[in-house]
């Protein structure tokens, strides 16, 4: 299957991570380490379970549900719930890891990778069902080794350390749309 790496959510992503850039000098790091210990589990479990029907985005465009289930394919996929394709490509295991791993603090907004992640609008999911999977998902994530994750769909292998800031800022990033 061919597929182009120029895009319009790329451009999109370019635009986000290029009007992102100045603010993420001073921020500060996440350690990607705190992901596995016990008090950011707690809280992320809590935070998950106070989402609601009636949670109200602060932006964007997906639903609360939609949103739980876009996290439970941003980390299922690499411990087997999801199979999800290769979308990566040299610039994107390099620079763009580089960028929105390593040194970015947080996700930008407008931030649109990879193409199998975008939930369509139309696409309906039963809140109940995304929220458990999700908190199963991360019950994996904790006891499972990250040696034994697949890569990332996009930015391909990562460590531990890079998984654990990875997944704290994108889920941090959805769960402050819905104000939890």
């Amino acid at each position: 299957m061919k597929r182009s790496i120029v895009n319009q959510e790329l451009l999109y992503s370019t635009v986000a991570i290029v009007k992102y850039f100045p603010k993420a000098f001073f921020l500060p790091q996440v350690d990607g380490n705190k992901f596995y210990e016990k008090e950011m589990q707690d809280e992320l479990k809590q935070r998950i379970k106070t989402i609601t029907a009636d949670s109200k985005r602060v932006w964007g465009t997906m639903s609360a549900a939609q949103m739980l289930h876009h996290l439970s394919l941003s980390l299922g996929g690499v411990l087997g719930f999801f199979d999800l394709p290769d979308e990566s490509y040299w610039l994107s295991r390099t620079l763009f890891k580089w960028i929105l791993v390593d040194f970015f603090p947080e996700q930008p907004r407008g931030l649109r990778m990879p193409l199998n992640f975008v939930i369509p609008h139309e696409q309906w999911f039963d809140l109940n069902t995304e929220k458990e999977l999700l908190l199963t998902i991360l019950e994996k994530a904790w006891k499972t080794p990250t040696e034994s994750w697949s890569a990332h769909p996009l930015l391909g292998k990562l460590t531990r350390w890079q998984w654990g800031k990875l997944v704290q800022i994108h889920f941090d990033y959805h769960l402050r749309q819905f104000s939890a």
